[in-house]
C-alpha cells in the first residue's frame, strides 16, 4: 500500500536526526516546550544508534499522545518566506477539481494513490486519470457513462518482448469493466466531490445536480469491494463489455459474466434490488457496452468484486457486507506499527476482507494469509505482485519490521554541508 510505503520512508527521513535551538538556528525549537524530551526521547528510540539493543525512552513518555510520540512534529510554523515565496505556481501544474468546497480549507494532497481523481490533465483542463487502489483501478469518467467506474487492469498487462531473457517494460491499458452508475448520471454529468481522506484513502459523493440525490463511496488502498451507497438514485451498472450472463439466483446477489473472460460479484444490502439486461447500449459518441439497470430508485448500497480465475462465486459471500472506509496509523515501537481500519457493516464481527501487497504479507505480525494458503483470494496489483486477501474479525494490522542497518538523515541545507555528507 503505498500510504504505508510512504510512511515508512517519512518516519525515517523525520525522526533521524534531531534539531535543537542554536545561536545559528534560533528558529528550531526555540520556546516550544511540548518537543523537549519527549521527542529526544522518541527520537532516541526510534533511531538510537539503530542498534535492536537501543535502549527504551523513560516510562512517563507517551508514544501515542497527540504532543509526542513518533509522530510528533519538530516544528509546526510554516517554511519561511523569504526563501519560500508564495506564487500559487503549483496550482497551475497541477489544477484541481472535484474536492468539495468544505474540503478546501487543508492542503490538497498531489501524491496520495488516489491524487489522480482530483486533479486535472491538460486535455481541456476537464479529464483526469484513473487512481491505482489496487487491486482495482479506479476513475471519475468526464464522458458518458458516468459514475465511479472500476477495472481490473491485470486483465489487460501487455509485456513487451524479452531483451537478453530480460523484460524491459510491461504496461497496462485502462477499460471500463463496470461502472456503478444511476439512470439519472445516463444522460447528465454528475457532480463528483471528494469531500474527506485519511492515511487509507478518500471519500467521495457523486451526485445528480436536479435532484440532490448522490451515490456515496468509500475509496481505499486495498479494497475488496467497489461500492456505492445510493440514496434514492436509480442503479445503472454500465460496462463496455457484452454481459453474456447474469446469475441472480440468490436474491441480493448477482454474478455477472463478460466476454471478456472476466467475472464479477454483485451485492446489494437491500436483497428486493431487481436489475435488467441492457445490451447494445450508446453511451456517448465513442462508448458502447451493456449495462445492468434497475427500474426504481434505490437505497442501500451495492459492491462489485472480480472473481479470482476458477474460484467459486461465493468466496466472497461471508464478507459482503462489511466495507473499509478509511484509515489510520499508530506506531508502538521503532519496529512495529499498527493500521487501523475504519469500518461499517453488518458482517465485521465474521470479519473485514483486504486485500494486502506483499511487502505488508511479510511484515504482518501474527498468521497472514499468504498466496500459499488453504482458500486464499488473490488478485494482482498493476505493479507489485500478487495481493493476498487477509479477513480480520478485529480491523486492525499490525506490522514488525526488521532493525535497520543504514544511516538516515537530512539532506544538508547548503552545498558545503551537502558535499561534506556525500564525500
Amino acid at each position: 500500500m503505498k500510504v504505508l510505503t510512504l510512511l515508512q520512508a517519512t518516519l525515517l527521513a523525520v525522526t533521524a536526526h534531531h534539531v535543537t535551538a542554536s545561536p545559528s538556528n534560533p528558529d528550531v525549537g526555540e520556546g516550544y516546550n511540548c518537543l523537549q524530551d519527549t521527542v529526544k526521547g522518541a527520537t532516541d528510540k526510534l533511531v538510537g544508534t539503530l542498534s535492536p539493543n537501543a535502549p527504551e525512552p523513560p516510562s512517563s513518555i507517551n508514544l501515542d499522545s497527540k504532543c509526542g510520540g513518533y509522530f510528533a512534529p519538530f516544528g509546526t510554523d510554516g517554511p519561511a518566506e523569504e526563501r519560500f515565496v508564495r506564487n500559487n505556481s503549483l496550482k497551475k501544474i497541477v489544477p484541481t477539481i472535484n474536492v468539495a468546497q468544505e474540503a478546501l480549507n487543508q492542503p490538497i494532497p498531489t501524491n496520495k494513490w488516489w491524487a489522480n481523481i482530483i486533479h486535472v490533465t491538460d486535455l481541456k483542463n476537464l479529464t483526469n486519470y484513473a487512481a491505482w487502489s489496487n487491486p482495482y483501478a479506479v476513475k471519475l469518467p468526464r464522458t458518458a457513462p458516468y459514475g465511479l467506474q472500476t477495472c481490473y487492469s491485470y486483465t489487460y498487462r501487455e509485456i513487451a518482448p524479452e531483451v537478453n531473457g530480460t523484460v524491459k517494460e510491461y504496461n497496462h491499458s485502462y477499460h471500463n469493466d463496470l461502472t456503478l452508475s444511476s439512470q439519472e448520471f445516463f444522460s447528465d454529468e454528475p457532480k463528483y466531490e471528494v469531500y474527506e481522506w485519511d492515511e487509507g484513502g478518500a471519500k467521495l459523493r457523486t451526485c445528480d445536480e436536479s435532484s440532490g440525490k448522490c451515490t456515496e463511496s468509500a475509496l481505499v488502498s486495498g479494497m475488496a469491494f467497489v461500492s456505492a451507497t445510493y440514496d434514492g438514485l436509480t442503479p445503472r451498472i454500465d460496462t463496455e463489455h457484452d454481459i453474456v450472463d447474469v446469475d441472480d439466483s440468490a436474491p441480493g446477489k448477482f454474478v455477472i459474466h463478460l466476454n471478456n473472460s472476466q467475472t464479477w460479484v454483485l451485492y446489494a444490502s437491500d436483497k428486493s434490488l431487481s436489475l435488467r439486461v441492457e445490451e447494445s447500449v450508446v453511451f456517448s459518441v465513442n462508448a458502447s457496452g451493456s449495462s445492468l439497470v434497475a427500474d426504481a430508485g434505490y437505497s442501500g448500497t451495492i459492491r462489485v468484486a472480480l472473481l479470482p480465475e476458477n474460484a467459486d462465486d461465493t468466496v466472497y459471500d461471508e464478507f459482503a457486507s462489511c466495507m473499509a472506509r478509511g484509515g489510520s496509523v499508530t506506531m508502538e515501537s521503532r519496529t512495529r506499527y499498527t493500521l487501523h481500519w475504519d469500518v461499517e457493516g453488518s458482517t465485521c464481527s465474521v470479519g473485514l476482507l483486504h486485500f494486502a501487497l506483499p511487502h505488508q504479507v511479510e511484515s504482518l505480525s501474527g498468521s497472514p494469509t499468504t498466496s500459499s494458503s488453504s482458500g486464499a483470494i488473490v488478485l494482482h496489483s498493476a505493479t507489485r505482485g500478487e495481493m493476498v486477501g487477509q479477513v480480520t474479525a478485529t480491523p486492525t494490522w499490525s506490522f514488525v519490521e526488521p532493525e535497520a542497518d543504514f544511516k538516515v538523515d537530512f539532506c544538508r541545507e547548503t552545498r558545503g554541508e551537502l558535499e561534506e555528507l556525500l564525500l
